[in-house]
């Protein structure tokens, strides 16, 4: 599979402005869910085979769309929870 990633503008954004940390970890995820989105992440809320979530850094959690139809990744929420 080839997977590719949907990241718009807004995604930049909150990409751009977490912590120095917490950027190269996950640009490092990015690119690993590219090759394998389901072996690097688990379900989201309900298991739906579509939201997922996966961890970076120590204390980054990246929620995301894997579809399997089109093979696109859609970030939908990016945390970065440390002071």
């Amino acid at each position: 599979m080839s997977w590719s990633w949907k990241i718009g503008p807004h995604d930049f954004d909150t990409i751009s402005a977490l912590p120095s940390e917490a950027q190269p970890p996950l640009l490092e995820l990015i690119d690993a869910l590219e090759a394998d989105p389901y072996a690097l992440s688990e379900p989201y809320g309900i298991d739906d085979g579509v939201t997922r979530q996966a961890t970076f850094g120590d204390v980054g959690v990246l929620v995301f769309m894997a579809n399997p139809r089109t093979e696109r990744l859609t970030p939908l929420s990016i945390v970065w929870a440390a002071e």
